[in-house]
């Protein structure tokens, strides 16, 4: 299974350059993102720094939004179905783990 930052990063690879420069043109709207840390950002750099400032799960959320707003909406909705799968695994083996702990009498 994929980490949320591999998740973000192939989806972003699917972008030309100036995709790429417009999903970052529109990042900056997001407050905690300034302008000059998306200058000259590569994908790799762009996906450390969402993670970095909204969480994995925020990161997901904007990047489909503005996947969206590019009219990217099969990357979108890649993306969001990859994520859930992810999630939906996650809690598949805690609850699996969790029915295997003995039960304290």
């Amino acid at each position: 299974m994929a980490s949320v930052k591999e998740l973000l990063v192939n989806s972003l690879k699917e972008l030309e350059e100036a995709e790429l420069k417009e999903f970052q043109w529109h990042l900056k709207d997001h407050e905690r993102v300034a302008k000059s840390e998306m200058e000259n950002a590569d994908r790799l750099k762009t996906v450390n720094r969402m993670v970095a400032c909204f969480g994995p799960e925020e990161a997901v959320k904007i990047t489909v939004s503005i996947l969206r707003k590019m009219q990217q909406n099969n990357l979108a909705e890649q993306l969001e179905n990859k994520h859930k799968q992810g999630s939906t695994a996650d809690k598949g083996q805690a609850a699996l783990h969790d029915y295997t702990k003995p039960v304290a009498d």
